[in-house]
């Protein structure tokens, strides 16, 4: 076989590997793209708390004295009973958390995940405790009987939704 015979086989097959290898790579990172899942990476774990909406930097500055300017803007948290803070992941979920000043007034249960190697929460569900009894938190327009997970205007009819707390009968409470 000629010199550049060999050198052709030795580009044809370099070629090849190279194709293949980039080949594989896509499928990995298809595969990784349609789980939603980085490679490697631990699953987020499922919490339920019970605690109250804060102002993360207040409370950093109650604590610890933090220098934090008077007119700051604020960073919502949620400080769970056994004085565990988390940072809030702002969702379509938790939406109503950040902007619906009567959620950041009740003590809440929140069920949700933290995500490897932080403290932050993502809210899955909200309920509220009044007097030990539990309720299911949502938003509901009368005029179209539709329920959404957030305050403003019915997707219907634009009327303004309502926010409702209707008792239920759970399990006990966690601390």
């Amino acid at each position: 076989m000629s010199r550049t015979a060999v050198n052709r086989l030795i580009y044809w097959v370099s070629g090849l590997i190279l194709t293949l290898a980039v080949i594989g790579v896509a499928n990995t990172h298809r595969q990784n793209a349609e789980t939603n899942e980085p490679l490697n990476s631990p699953a987020a774990q499922e919490i339920r708390l019970r605690g109250r909406i804060v102002c993360l930097p207040e409370e950093m500055h109650k604590l610890y004295h933090a220098d934090v300017p008077a007119n700051h803007e604020h960073l919502y948290g949620f400080k769970a009973t056994n004085e565990a803070f988390y940072t809030l992941l702002r969702t379509n979920l938790s939406e109503a958390l950040f902007i619906d000043k009567r959620l950041q007034e009740k003590e809440l249960i929140i069920k949700g995940r933290t995500f490897p190697k932080t403290q932050i929460l993502e809210a899955i569900s909200l309920q509220s405790v009044h007097n030990g009894i539990v309720h299911e938190l949502y938003y509901y327009c009368e005029t179209c009987a539709i329920r959404t997970v957030a305050p403003g205007d019915c997707v219907c009819c634009q009327a303004p939704v309502e926010l409702v707390e209707k008792p239920l009968k759970l399990a006990p409470l966690p601390d």
